[in-house]
């Protein structure tokens, strides 16, 4: 498998018959929504219950410093759907930097894509992404700040005039300097 060739659409670590997503415990509550208090229920995208996908869905929210400025959880189908509607050349870019720069770690104390600790980052944003499979989570990743802007330089302009549309029709009131940037599965904040 190349990294221009993912897998089973979870993330570039994956192949199809190897690794399948499996719960390794429950959803921490860092996963939560915030601005509901319980874990999130239905796609961001398409509304429908998250509980209804067996491939599951991805919790992503975005910090800065400890104050939570963008979240959201998306089905699989919404979230292959929007990066099939990327451009070509931003699904190569953000393939290329994953597979050159993921780290096989887990959990939100250390960077995926570098070797930035939370405690030790420089910048106050960063992002933390779930694969959650139900009411259990499979796999999580803590993306820094300084690695959430690197893969904003991966991506068109015709890619992030997508993303900002889905941030308006969906957040109102989103810091006006921050835009997500679309990538695959769990290494995304996005």
């Amino acid at each position: 498998m190349t990294p221009d060739s993912p897998g089973d659409n979870h993330d570039l670590r994956s192949d199809d018959d190897a690794n399948r997503l499996r719960v390794r415990g429950p959803i921490p509550e860092e996963l939560f929504s915030f601005y509901e208090e319980r874990a999130f229920k239905s796609c961001t995208r398409c509304g429908e219950g998250l509980q209804d996908f067996p491939d599951g869905y991805r919790v992503s929210k975005v910090y800065r410093g400890e104050e939570v400025i963008f979240e959201y959880a998306l089905c699989m189908p919404c979230l292959k759907s929007m990066f099939e509607e990327s451009s070509e050349e931003s699904k190569q870019s953000l393939m290329r930097f994953q597979a050159e720069r993921f780290r096989f770690v887990t959990g939100f104390d250390e960077c995926a894509l570098c070797e930035n600790t939370r405690e030790g980052m420089t910048t106050q944003d960063y992002g933390l992404v779930g694969i959650c499979l139900g009411d259990g989570l499979a796999e999580s990743n803590l993306i820094c700040g300084e690695c959430m802007e690197a893969m904003s330089e991966c991506v068109s302009e015709e890619t992030r005039k997508g993303w900002d549309r889905f941030v308006d029709e969906n957040f109102p009131g989103v810091p006006a300097d921050f835009r997500p940037m679309p990538v695959r599965d769990p290494v995304s904040v996005m």
